[in-house]
């Protein structure tokens, strides 16, 4: 720290602070790339229909007799009953936080302008993390425990994008490719999260222990992501409608496959209804970016569209530049007679294609909310956002090219002050009492999911 003016105490203290309208920052991590750019609906009733075809009645063939016997046998159709989960994202304001910070005079910007943008951000952050996930607020697998005391963990970073100081933890090895019981029966509250430098995993740190059963590849779990039935609760998305458990083989795969999903038994056509499948062939040398060609291939035989998104996260999108870079080339600029010209040498790409015949996967976007070693390939033309609630506002601030940059702590206005359900679809304001006066509360709702009208189109690819 710098010492400061060399001053006596008495000059200092008729000195003012210098303000010249300084915005704070959000110290926030970006915003996801791909949910802006899939379809989104409004929606009512008890679910919403998504009617599939799947196969025709195997009544073709060469001989008339032959065809004529199976000719009764319907086509096998489907309708996948789309039911919402539900977010919250709550705040309390008291009458001194709003009073004190009324004006520009008062201070940088009003409490009550920040509570809601940092309010509104989580809930956006958090579907975003569901996008990818299986609806259970299912986080992503431990790395690596404290043996000792049990007052760490060890994450990927992906694992940590919306959790929090103060976020309850609790933890589930996988039974059948999803959640099983609950390690610990209370959650654990974190206290600190901070990068390991030396492995790139993220250490999260509790402030009491948890149960010394909590092994490595357990799931860190959010507190309220399941029912009483161990059903998820928050909205569904590609790790449920493009599931890659037990890398799809095996007795976890056969359990979890068999179970309806969304009132369809996909276990009779999984490549048409639960997306198509790719497992990376790491013992033959096979690459990152082969292993995303072959994906394309078979999205594109499920009749996947044109235009295609591949979805990876940002540190296995290092893997796939070391991949493009293989062959790479250097651009230089050379000082010419403007003597204030620098020479300078580029290495590195700035959009990243993709191609199989004419299917084009015009995007190969990163984002730090796709789990590590997973990479999705979607048609956005059949994924949808559906949803009860408002949605506008949970989905301003999403890029939609994949440009860096977060939020700004300026770009929520405040919510009303009256008191009021649902306001936009999606805020409600109520009455709190508090040890210093009556204060309000603004509840963030969203409440809807996640769907996949064709999952055919679309895929998985799993790295490791």
């Amino acid at each position: 720290m710098a010492q400061g003016l060399g001053i006596t105490l008495d000059s200092y203290n008729m000195l003012k602070e210098y303000y010249d309208g300084q915005d704070p920052e959000a110290l926030v991590f970006r915003n996801d790339p791909v949910l802006a750019r899939i379809r989104r609906k409004q929606i009512g009733g008890k679910y919403y229909p998504l009617p599939m075809a799947a196969y025709g009645n195997g009544s073709t063939t060469a001989n008339y007799q032959i065809a004529s016997n199976l000719a009764p046998q319907n086509f096998q159709g489907f309708t996948a009953q789309v039911t919402p989960g539900h977010l919250w994202s709550p705040f309390v304001l008291n009458p001194d936080e709003y009073l004190a910070s009324r004006t520009d005079t008062m201070a940088f910007i009003s409490v009550f302008a920040v509570k809601a943008m940092m309010a509104l951000d989580d809930l956006r952050k958090m579907l975003s993390q569901c996008f990818y996930r299986m609806g259970y607020l299912e986080m992503g697998p431990v790395q690596a425990v404290d043996a000792t005391n049990q007052l760490y963990i060890d994450v990927d970073p992906s694992t940590a994008m919306t959790i929090a100081p103060q976020s309850q933890i609790l933890f589930a090895p996988l039974s059948n490719g999803v959640p099983g019981t609950y390690r610990n029966t209370a959650p654990v509250v974190v206290q600190s999260i901070a990068n390991v430098y030396n492995t790139g995993y993220t250490r999260i740190t509790f402030v009491s222990a948890y149960a010394s059963t909590v092994a490595v590849g357990d799931m860190v779990m959010i507190n309220g992501g399941r029912d009483q039935n161990n059903n998820p609760s928050a909205p569904i998305g590609l790790g449920g409608w493009i599931p890659a458990v037990g890398y799809r083989t095996g007795t976890a795969w056969t359990n979890y496959i068999g179970v309806n999903f969304f009132n369809i038994n996909r276990s009779v056509a999984p490549d048409r209804l639960a997306g198509q499948f790719v497992y990376r062939n790491a013992a033959a040398g096979e690459s990152y970016t082969q292993a995303l060609l072959r994906l394309l291939k078979v999205t594109r035989r499920g009749g996947a569209g044109e235009e295609l998104i591949i979805v990876v996260n940002d540190d296995d999108y290092g893997q796939l530049i070391q991949d493009a870079l293989a062959n790479r080339a250097f651009y230089e600029t050379m000082n010419d007679a403007n003597k204030f010209a620098k020479t300078a040498v580029t290495q590195g790409i700035t959009q990243f294609q993709m191609a199989f015949s004419t299917s084009w996967i015009t995007r190969v976007v990163d984002s730090p909310y796709c789990p590590r070693n997973y990479s999705y390939i979607i048609d956005p033309e059949c994924v949808w956002l559906l949803a009860i609630s408002g949605m506008e506002k949970t989905l301003d601030e999403l890029p939609t090219e994949n440009q860096p940059g977060a939020p700004k702590a300026t770009s929520t206005p405040e919510p009303p002050k009256q008191f009021v359900f649902l306001f936009d679809d999606m805020t409600t304001i109520t009455p709190v009492d508090l040890t210093n006066g009556k204060g309000l509360r603004v509840d963030y709702t969203f409440i809807g999911g996640f769907g996949i009208s064709r999952p055919a189109s679309c895929g998985v690819c799993v790295f490791n």
